[in-house]
């Protein structure tokens, strides 16, 4: 692309795909996100798209870089980032089985949230949650369906609060929560202790059976123990 293409937004039905130049420096490339985003601030004011980038293989770091970005951008309000390109998408049968819920009918209704939920925040929303970062002590997220947190979870959250979700969960990847309740059981982790594994090397659920929080790693075994 040229000097000026750098960077070329196009429209979806349902949002945006922004085509990246794959032969100039990235930290240019980004100068020039950050400009086009500027330049089109009226238009997309007020409406709540998907964001899909083509045109370049981008590393972890790359990825990241630009998901802080758009973490921390107000003009865009994103209600969905799209497999970045040449990224593979990897699901074992755990995963599936998740996908599969965020997908059906209630799964629908989903909110991203891009960035740490920091000491006084709140996220309430009526379908599912999930955060791209950590749960912060002192943050607080209530959601009618399931949440998902892809960072530390250190606040507090109650899923299930809608029973029309009719297995309700929290994931992280670090459980190590203030709180927690699902639908309407609320508990505590005893003094000095942590629901969950802190190392944060295998994803950590909660769910509710027979009227009890159980946290377990996300596997086959403990999907069974929630859904019978």
């Amino acid at each position: 692309m040229g000097e000026g293409n750098l960077v070329v937004f196009k429209g979806t039905v349902d949002g945006i795909t922004v085509l990246l130049d794959n032969q100039a420096d990235f930290e240019q490339v980004i100068s020039h996100f950050k400009q086009k985003l500027e330049e089109s601030k009226q238009f997309f004011k007020g409406s709540k798209i998907s964001i899909r980038f083509k045109g370049r293989s981008l590393s972890k770091e790359q990825q990241e870089e630009l998901m802080d970005l758009l973490a921390h951008q107000n003009i865009l309000n994103i209600s969905f980032v799209h497999q970045f390109e040449g990224e593979e998408a990897h699901y074992d049968k755990d995963w599936i089985w998740i996908k599969d819920q965020l997908e059906s009918k209630q799964g629908s209704l989903t909110h991203f949230h891009y960035g740490i939920v920091r000491s006084g925040n709140h996220i309430d929303y009526k379908g599912n949650v999930i955060v791209l970062g950590d749960v912060n002590p002192g943050g607080l997220i209530t959601a009618g369906g399931n949440v998902i947190i892809l960072g530390s979870l250190k606040g507090k959250v109650h899923a299930g609060l809608d029973n029309s979700y009719p297995h309700p969960f929290i994931i992280s990847e670090v459980m190590d929560p203030i709180q927690i309740g699902i639908g309407n059981i609320i508990a505590q982790a005893p003094r000095g202790e942590s629901f969950g594994s802190k190392d944060g090397k295998d994803l950590q659920i909660a769910y509710l059976n027979e009227e009890q929080i159980y946290v377990d790693v996300l596997d086959a075994k403990s999907l069974n123990h929630m859904l019978r």
